[in-house]
């Protein structure tokens, strides 16, 4: 597959995970009416989804040490790569949800 096609499955992921988990917080929220429980398990989740941050930073900091210094990314490349990030993200936060509901 081309590199093209593989971003594009990535974001269609991204985009699966990012409407899944504005639709299961949206309906958890109408079932446990914002009770304490709720609001524990998002907090729980969201400490979850932060730690990808720190995954983030040292991608890039592999990323700037191994590689050379003729690489060029373009704005729309970036965007892309995001975009996959935020996915990636949510996705993280909506396992979390998941696991955190059934535990608590």
């Amino acid at each position: 597959m081309t590199e093209q096609t593989i971003l594009l499955l990535c974001l269609f992921g991204a985009l699966a995970a990012t409407l899944g988990l504005y639709f299961l917080k949206a309906f958890k929220q109408t079932m446990y009416q914002g009770d304490e429980r709720w609001q524990a398990i998002q907090l729980k989740a969201e400490a979850a989804a932060n730690a990808t941050n720190w995954l983030l930073l040292f991608v890039l900091l592999g990323a700037a040490v191994f590689a050379d210094g003729e690489t060029t990314l373009t704005l729309n490349r970036i965007g892309t790569l995001y975009m996959i990030y935020f996915g990636f993200r949510n996705l993280v936060e909506l396992t979390a949800v998941l696991f955190f509901d059934r535990q608590l």
